[in-house]
């Protein structure tokens, strides 16, 4: 497989700013996924930057042949209030994701992006 520039470049794939979000529900309106031009056997990462204006604890919701599982972040730990978090999430081909916090906030941000494999 041949690769240019381009293709590692990152893509952004959520980009949520200020906006209320209830508890324990899907923040993005859609699920996210990997690129269509991700090869079947390859996964990538989702960088995910968060903000939140309430302490909770900030968790992926990942779906894979119809079978959700729930992840949390930060070890489980409630996030600080309105600081600035950054993660990674392994995501494979056929993975869709979302995101939660368990408690009713203001989403100060939430940026995702895709980082194609080979590119830390």
């Amino acid at each position: 497989m041949s690769l240019n520039a381009k293709d590692l470049e990152p893509r952004e794939l959520a980009n949520v700013h200020n906006t209320a979000v209830s508890a324990a529900t899907d923040i993005l309106s859609s699920t996210i996924a990997p690129s269509s031009g991700t090869p079947a056997k390859l996964a990538v990462l989702f960088r995910v930057q968060v903000a939140m204006n309430t302490a909770g604890v900030f968790s992926a919701r990942i779906t894979k042949s119809s079978t959700t599982v729930g992840v949390n972040f930060n070890s489980g730990a409630n996030l600080v209030a309105d600081s600035v978090y950054i993660f990674d999430l392994l995501v494979h081909n056929g993975d869709t994701v979302n995101f939660r916090h368990s408690v009713e906030a203001t989403m100060l941000v939430l940026r995702v992006q895709e980082i194609p494999v080979g590119v830390s």
